[in-house]
């Protein structure tokens, strides 16, 4: 058996970092453009960036966890 042919489970790759910013980054856009219509206000307001922040930052953990544990035996 090589080096190369034994990988962690546990490793992150570039693919799953690229697919929970596939994912996360659309979202957070969208929230943030809805909030701006709601809200009215500046994109720099709080009530406006900070949904779309928060939302983006938990799908992208969640595409990085379960990338991370794998498929169960």
């Amino acid at each position: 058996m090589s080096a190369n042919a034994h990988t962690s489970s546990n490793r992150l790759d570039r693919t799953a970092v690229g697919y929970a910013l596939l994912f996360s980054v659309p979202m957070a856009v969208g929230i943030t453009l809805m909030m701006l219509k709601v809200v009215g206000g500046p994109l720099s307001a709080p009530l406006v960036f900070a949904p779309g922040v928060v939302v983006a930052a938990a799908v992208f953990l969640f595409v990085v966890v379960a990338a991370a544990r794998g498929e169960p035996d």
